[in-house]
């Protein structure tokens, strides 16, 4: 392979790897956030360890120990930025940003919290996927929070949300109002 080839595709390479690695902790996110096990335990391999201070412990184990936490609340939201991903072979080290936001079920409290995921991820059969993640925690607060009116599309925490929804579309409602719209500029 000419040396232009070559580097090229070593580059390509870095950066499907660096895509499917930073998929892998969306995944995560998304997971948590909707309450869906199989998509927050499909960002690890299935021998990885998660350590969160109080629990150290399995994908599955770990499942089991933070959705009774966040179930039972009106919502969760966890935010990824700030990515550094090192990557040599089939092993990466990522350090991951993440702020969260848990609500209360009436919706009249929140908890924002900040820290940093720190993982070590390995690539298995083409597959990117935690194998060791260590959760550094920077802040935690309360706050008191308004309720959303009736009004405003939310979240469903299961696969019923919409961001399943395939393909997308206007709800009834949404149609209605934009039909209306319609009508009126003519």
């Amino acid at each position: 392979m000419p040396q232009d080839l070559e580097a090229l595709a070593k580059e390509v390479r870095y950066l499907r790897d660096r895509f499917d690695i930073i998929d892998a902790i969306h995944r995560y996110s998304r997971g948590i956030d909707r309450l869906d096990a199989a998509l927050m335990e499909s960002a690890y391999h299935p021998d990885a360890i998660d350590d969160r201070g109080p629990f150290t412990g399995s994908p599955p184990e770990f499942t089991a120990w933070v959705f009774p936490h966040v179930g039972g609340a009106g919502g969760t939201a966890h935010n990824i930025s700030n990515i550094t991903c090192e990557v040599a072979g089939d092993e990466a080290h990522t350090e991951t940003y993440v702020t969260f936001a848990v609500w209360s079920a009436d919706g009249k409290k929140v908890s924002v919290g900040g820290g940093r995921y720190l993982d070590r991820l390995e690539r298995r059969d083409g597959r990117w996927a935690i194998i060791r993640r260590e959760t550094i925690m920077d802040y935690v607060f309360e706050a008191p929070a308004n309720p959303l009116p009736p009004e405003i599309l939310r979240g469903v925490r299961d696969r019923s949300d919409r961001s399943y929804l395939r393909p997308l579309d206007l709800t009834t409602e949404a149609r209605a109002r934009w039909e209306a719209r319609q009508d009126a500029k003519t």
